[in-house]
């Protein structure tokens, strides 16, 4: 049995929820916690789609553990909903692994991150451990991951001492400086404090980012996204570097010889993950500056 607390994050999908969760049903997790959001008013049948998840789950916990709901009656959004449940959960336990249930992982993605999280309790410098790889096949060192500074959410630990520092609002970081940070990346951010964006992770890489934290990367794609598509909230289209990602298992963790963030890997994933053009960016600030064009893009996407 996994001795690590596990969080599965829901909604409104079952038949992707019960892939995901037939993943950690092979782990057999001592502690499970399952958080959901409530229906939209606005979206007809989605009642009968988010109670078919959350039972369809319920009903294939077939081992002994403690398992632990926070189902939410009415719907609070991406935001609220999900970055709520994260506090949940850290409030009951000091560290542990998250999946939403668009995100499939690789058998050995829960060792590899109780492994760290044990590694890493007492370094406050790591604040997070990814389980995703956006590096198209590129092996850094010798080691099974490298440092980065960038925090990826698809399938992902942490401790409660790291997202102690989380801040939905990002107003704690408003007077920093944005160095370092791609035009993307500051677009971004700007659209949280614009109260543009209704989601938790960009607040999540912006809490790491300017903590100066340092986030545990696999040399291979641990986690595979299956949310992409026209149901999605937020990746409706697919982007080309994620047809690049490469999957695979890491069964013998190598420790790296050297601690020290991965420059070059930064940069790749910068230059790929998030510089889209410009004219992206500038059409981006025109749409969400204009309440009509918004509300249509939001209707759309």
């Amino acid at each position: 049995m996994l001795q690590t607390p596990v969080l599965l994050l829901i909604f409104n999908r079952p038949e992707q929820s019960l892939l995901v969760f037939g993943q950690i049903r092979l782990q057999r997790p001592e502690q499970l916690f399952i958080a959901a959001d409530g229906p939209r008013g606005d979206k007809p049948g989605e009642a009968a789609l988010c109670e078919a998840t959350r039972n369809g789950i319920l009903d294939k916990i077939d081992w002994p553990c403690k398992v632990q709901t926070l189902f939410r009656d009415h719907n609070l959004g991406c935001g609220k909903a999900v970055s709520t449940a994260i506090d949940w959960f850290f409030q009951q336990v000091e560290e542990g692994i998250i999946l939403e249930d668009d995100c499939i992982p690789d058998p050995s993605f829960f060792p590899f991150c109780a492994t760290l999280l044990a590694q890493y309790r007492s370094d406050e410098n790591i604040l997070h451990i990814n389980g995703s790889n956006f590096q198209a096949g590129k092996h850094w060192g010798d080691a099974a991951y490298y440092f980065s500074r960038y925090a990826q959410v698809w399938g992902w630990a942490s401790w409660r001492r790291a997202w102690q520092k989380y801040d939905f609002s990002l107003r704690s970081f408003q007077h920093l400086s944005r160095s370092g940070l791609s035009k993307f990346l500051q677009s971004e951010l700007q659209s949280i404090y614009d109260a543009k964006t209704d989601t938790w992770d960009i607040q999540w890489f912006m809490s790491v980012w300017f903590n100066k934290g340092w986030v545990i990367t696999p040399n291979i794609s641990l986690v595979k996204n299956i949310g992409y598509g026209k149901a999605s909230t937020h990746t409706r289209f697919t982007p080309g570097w994620f047809k690049k990602i490469k999957y695979g298992s890491i069964t013998d963790i190598i420790h790296p010889g050297k601690n020290s963030i991965q420059e070059e890997a930064d940069r790749y994933t910068v230059a790929t993950v998030y510089s889209p053009g410009s004219l992206s960016i500038r059409l981006k600030k025109i749409v969400k500056k204009n309440p009509l064009l918004y509300g249509l893009y939001k209707r759309i996407t």
